[in-house]
């Protein structure tokens, strides 16, 4: 394939593109993207990584060539072991294991659960007070984390508070600043994350050594430690603990917090949301029998997902050299699949800057245009509890209470390991 690399943007002597990619990731990927195509080269440092923004592309390194595209070292840093970061026969072991938790019918029996816990929330809340929509919604996911998949209740265990922001913490590593730097460089974001590390590991293992007696994931992965072939190494239960925790609780976190926000920001279809609840479960407690037909609700929850997706980039790691979009990229590249960019892409979504749930109507979008969980054999575990977690959470919450946006102007977004916001998104709560 030779030296047919992809073009790259201006940059500084030595520095490359990395400073200014620092300064802002997402404006500066969307002007690279605009300006040069769906194919890009950073130069970082006299490192190279490669931006990726088209659906065929996507397809090419999650699906028919995913062979060649592994998950980053950076991965294994935050997560080990676990699901989340191994490849190969290693990852379909795991996935075996874990497979019966995300079952549709087991989901739909945790629903009274994260009912519960929804109305723990809407307790605890004001009318008239302001609150942190990304606090309160990670604090909500979390408790149903726990009461769901880790069979404990949120109201008699110790520990929450720190296990929960060591786990926000993992997101450290990733802070603009870091990312542009070689792995090496101990940058305060990195410090924190390593402190963040050693704190969901202790919190883990205690969690692990108590006495399980469930049926729960947590009581499995306990009974699997020691078990004849598995895991294959002595970290590799706790690792997946530790990727349970944070992928089961920051991102639908994320997606009810920007779902908040445009509900607040889009009155018109705030308004239709609560009809549907009205219709729909009424005063009846929200059940499986419900969820179905709310389908605005969930068009809604697609269109933020859309907007503002909490996995903006998927990274991966090129197991040899390879063509894309008629660029060699070399084996051993670091590539971003820029979720982000193609989703606000106006070559596959009409008006892509407007929220528009009714675009979910038409199916249009076309194939790997749209992978808010990743697409191919290695989509998100969690897609369906996430989405029956979500539908659930806001309809119990939505009977209630509006949240009303009380920041000034846009939200602003910073790129960590997840699509973080800047500050703590504050929301006033009104009665209905």
């Amino acid at each position: 394939m030779g030296d047919n690399g992809p073009p790259t943007p201006g940059g500084l002597p030595v520095l490359g593109n990395t400073v200014a990619f620092a300064r802002d990731p997402f404006s500066f990927i969307d002007s690279a993207v605009t300006t040069h195509g769906d194919v890009i080269r950073l130069s970082m440092l006299g490192r190279d990584r490669y931006i990726v923004a088209h659906p065929d592309l996507f397809e090419r390194a999650l699906v028919t060539d995913r062979d060649a595209f592994v998950k980053t070292e950076d991965f294994r840093l935050a997560f080990g072991d676990s699901v989340l970061a191994v490849d190969g026969d290693e990852w379909r072991e795991q996935r075996d294991l874990l497979d019966p938790f995300f079952f549709f019918r087991q989901i739909t029996d945790y629903i009274p659960k994260m009912r519960k816990q929804a109305d723990r929330r809407a307790e605890s809340w004001t009318p008239g007070q302001t609150y942190s929509a990304v606090e309160e919604m990670k604090g909500l996911t979390f408790d149903i984390l726990g009461s769901t998949l880790l069979g404990q209740d949120p109201g008699k265990r110790s520990g929450d508070d720190s296990l929960r922001r060591a786990a926000d913490d993992l997101n450290a590593y990733f802070a603009p600043t870091s990312w542009a730097l070689p792995g090496s460089l101990p940058t305060p974001s990195r410090r924190r994350f390593n402190r963040a590390v050693t704190t969901l590991r202790e919190e883990v293992d205690r969690l692990l050594a108590a006495d399980h007696s469930g049926d729960d994931l947590l009581s499995v992965l306990a009974e699997a430690r020691g078990k004849e072939g598995y895991p294959r190494s002595e970290t590799a239960v706790s690792d997946q603990l530790v990727g349970i925790i944070f992928a089961g609780h920051e991102t639908t976190a994320l997606a009810l917090t920007y779902t908040w926000y445009l509900l607040s920001e889009h009155p018109s279809v705030r308004e239709r949301v609560e009809n549907e609840i009205d219709e729909v479960v009424g005063d009846d407690p929200v059940g499986a029998e419900h969820l179905s037909d709310l389908t605005f609700l969930e068009r809604v929850i697609q269109e933020s997902l859309r907007v503002y997706p909490p996995i903006h980039t998927l990274p991966r790691t090129t197991t040899r050299e390879i063509e894309l979009g008629g660029y060699s990229i070399p084996e051993e590249s670091e590539v971003l699949l820029s979720v982000r960019n193609v989703h606000r892409d106006e070559r596959f979504f009409e008006q892509p800057d407007q929220f528009d749930p009714d675009r979910w109507e038409r199916n249009d979008v076309p194939e790997y245009a749209y992978v808010p969980f990743g697409a191919g054999p290695r989509r998100c575990i969690g897609q369906s509890f996430a989405m029956i977690e979500a539908k659930t959470a806001l309809t119990e919450l939505m009977k209630r209470y509006r949240l009303e946006w009380a920041g000034n102007g846009e939200l602003d977004l910073s790129p960590q390991m997840t699509t973080q916001p800047r500050g703590d998104v504050p929301m006033i709560v009104r009665e209905r």
